[in-house]
């Protein structure tokens, strides 16, 4: 029993079949290697973050400071934009074939190429992120259609939603903190330890069953699929979101004028910003207001995360830094739940459109730290408060192009 969110789902179709549905109100051993499979995901993105300046100019100074930052910037970009370009495509095959084959490999892969970080030169490592990339673009939104195809009912499928969500931010928070112990042990290849990890979370997803069609019985009642005009609103909200949290993940890398961040310290924030979005996704978990006010909800985060993206570039201790890292992760991953939930539509889940929406997240993931790359040492602070203004401006037009009706739960 999950406080405000029952585990039991419609009697009318428990029990489930064994691939990955819930029976007597209990989730099987499938899902929960489900979430781990998205948190493996995440955390090969964020653990590397903390040693790309390390990893740009070994030398340290054989780099100009220009070069420096724009090769951080772009290493961190990269991911994300393999990620903008591969994941409609893989949900438009998943729609087409077993998803289910995609899903296992791309751990697999993402695992092999996690392994040599440390070990290779500049272009190589290029080349790893991209496809790395690639496959988180499999990982996230193939486990979000698993996820779907599992469960009971819309309700059920917000819940597996918010604890697939947080898993993936489980990932955030702790793949710094295991890149860094790996690095204590390994320091010529800092991430070999979390790749085996990534390796064995693949190794287990290859011994449970996943359902392999969305079951029949997912009620959306008379709920309209979003319009176009919603569906695009919250494709850029779903943008804003992501760039705004990748721009201060940037800003703590390249030269700061107020404080200098040692590796240590930006492991800690970025497990910080992991344990801001984990704390959105539990909070969510307890509540309802995914489906009884999305609007509202999405409305007020916008508010936070511009709030945090303005007062970011101005923050004059680690404390305050520490706070605004908080709530830019809380607010970026409810928006990322709202967005992706209310996309997929009532109706069977499409792989395209959890490939879409990932694809939305990965262009401001993308973005922001291209911006951050091509301007001046110091205007840095010009991208965040851009982004800020973005989300103000979605705020006001959101009423206006997006009316949700609240999903009524179904009693168990």
């Amino acid at each position: 029993m999950i406080r405000g969110w029952p585990l039991e789902g419609s009697t009318a179709n428990a029990p489930r079949d064994k691939a990955g549905s819930q029976a007597n109100g209990r989730w099987p051993a499938s899902f929960f290697v489900l979430l781990l499979a998205a948190a493996a995901a995440s955390a090969g993105q964020t653990a590397i973050l903390a040693f790309l300046p390390a990893l740009v100019d070994p030398a340290r100074g054989a780099l100009s400071s220009s070069a420096h930052d724009f090769h951080v910037a772009s290493l961190t970009a990269v991911h994300p934009l393999a990620a903008l370009l591969a994941a409609p495509l893989w949900g438009w095959i998943a729609d087409r074939v077993d998803y289910r084959a995609m899903l296992r490999a791309a751990l697999v892969i993402l695992a092999l190429v996690t392994a040599p970080i440390g070990l290779v030169g500049l272009p190589e490592l290029y080349a790893l992120r991209l496809v790395a990339g690639m496959a988180s673009a499999a990982i996230i939104p193939l486990g979000l259609l698993c996820a779907s195809f599992a469960a009971n009912e819309r309700a059920d499928q917000a819940r597996r939603f918010t604890w697939l969500t947080a898993f993936l931010f489980l990932g955030d928070l702790a793949g710094p903190l295991v890149a860094e112990v790996s690095a204590a042990i390994l320091p010529r290849a800092p991430l070999m330890i979390l790749a085996f990890g990534i390796g064995a979370v693949g190794a287990a997803l290859c011994a449970v069953r996943l359902p392999r069609w969305c079951a029949p019985c997912i009620d959306g009642g008379d709920l309209p699929a979003p319009t176009l005009g919603a569906t695009l609103i919250l494709l850029f909200v779903t943008i804003v979101a992501g760039g705004g949290l990748a721009a201060m993940h940037v800003n703590l890398l390249v030269t700061r004028s107020v404080i200098s961040l040692s590796r240590e310290e930006i492991a800690w924030m970025l497990s910080l910003c992991g344990l801001g979005m984990l704390a959105a996704q539990i909070f969510h978990a307890r509540l309802d207001w995914l489906v009884t006010m999305p609007r509202r909800l999405a409305g007020l985060t916008l508010g936070l995360l511009a709030a945090a993206l303005f007062l970011f570039p101005v923050a004059a201790s680690m404390a305050e830094l520490s706070g605004i890292i908080v709530a830019a992760g809380w607010s970026s991953a409810t928006l990322r739940l709202v967005t992706s939930f209310w996309i997929s539509g009532a109706a069977a889940p499409s792989g395209l459109k959890l490939g879409l929406q990932h694809s939305a997240a990965s262009i401001g993931q993308a973005l922001a730290p291209l911006a951050i790359a091509v301007v001046a040492p110091g205007a840095q602070h010009l991208v965040l408060w851009g982004i800020g203004g973005l989300s103000l401006a979605l705020l006001v037009s959101l009423p206006l192009a997006w009316r949700p009706r609240a999903i009524v739960k179904s009693s168990a």
